[in-house]
């Protein structure tokens, strides 16, 4: 793969395109458990584009989202957007239908705007939602349309403009359903500071940071964190950080140096001994691997 392309401008978005000779000139795509198969993307990759996905069978594969673990079962839907870096924990073999597009697929029908409000596209946002059989069936028939008319440059941008109305009812629902105070405050605090590590990881990776931004104690925001993500704040933000090293030694050219200093470390053989620590390889062995 690292022959073909150059990993300066490795996407995986355009990588799957290429190895499923799909046309370049729409900017959409469509994948299936068999899309996967023979793309070997086992690494932390950053993502270019839009993806909306829906499982319809496993047990509960992994899909890493930041430093996020998210139990993919039948009935899953899955949205992720561009700048998110994710992992597939094992081989993702599940029966699936996934679009990927770019927001250039939206713009003869002016829903740009709207697909920038719709927060399970972004950092902090509920990424992965279970859905009833009928949502899963309403959500399918559009898939089933989409695959019809996936030669149809006019009729695409329509088709994926009310997937994402669907998507967006289905998340007010969830959101709408009566829950605890305390666990409801709990989600509020997990999904803000998910977006505040996302946002400031560089520059902060400390706990007090985020604790002193969401006026509540580390101590307290690691238990949430224990609570919600099964990890505390700590390791919430270092794995975040080196899942971000991954994704730059294996999709980019930087010197391990100038990794070291865009995530925001000084001392390069500090960098080095956190990235052994978490991953088992130096920086170097491990983009060589």
């Amino acid at each position: 793969m690292q022959k073909k392309f150059n990993l300066k401008s490795f996407n995986l978005y355009e990588y799957l395109k290429h190895q499923n000779a799909h046309s370049f000139n729409l900017p959409f795509f469509l994948a299936d458990r068999h899309t996967y198969k023979n793309a070997h993307v086992n690494f932390p990759f950053r993502t270019f584009a839009y993806g909306l996905g829906i499982t319809y069978s496993g047990k509960g594969d992994v899909f890493k989202i930041g430093s996020t673990d998210y139990s993919l079962k039948a009935r899953s839907l899955t949205t992720i957007g561009p700048g998110m870096v994710c992992q597939w924990a094992g081989n993702y073999t599940a029966e699936h239908d996934t679009v990927y597009f770019t927001e250039e697929l939206l713009e003869g029908i002016n829903a740009k705007s709207f697909l920038h409000t719709l927060s399970f596209f972004f950092h902090g946002g509920n990424h992965v939602l279970q859905l009833t059989d009928d949502q899963v069936d309403k959500l399918k028939s559009l898939f089933t349309t989409l695959k019809m008319l996936k030669d149809d440059k006019d009729a695409i941008p329509g088709i994926v403009h009310s997937m994402l109305v669907l998507v967006n009812s289905f998340h007010a629902l969830q959101s709408n359903k009566p829950k605890s105070p305390t666990v409801s405050r709990r989600e509020e605090i997990t999904h803000a500071f998910r977006k505040l590590v996302a946002q400031d990881f560089t520059k902060h990776k400390e706990v007090a940071h985020y604790a002193t931004n969401l006026s509540i104690t580390p101590k307290y925001l690691s238990e949430v964190l224990q609570t919600e993500l099964g990890k505390s704040a700590k390791n919430f933000i270092d794995e975040f950080v080196m899942m971000e090293a991954k994704s730059l030694l294996k999709q980019t050219t930087m010197s391990i140096q100038e990794i070291c200093y865009w995530l925001g470390f000084e001392d390069a053989s500090y960098f080095t001994k956190s990235f052994k620590k978490f991953s088992k390889f130096t920086p170097k062995e491990y983009r060589k691997a």
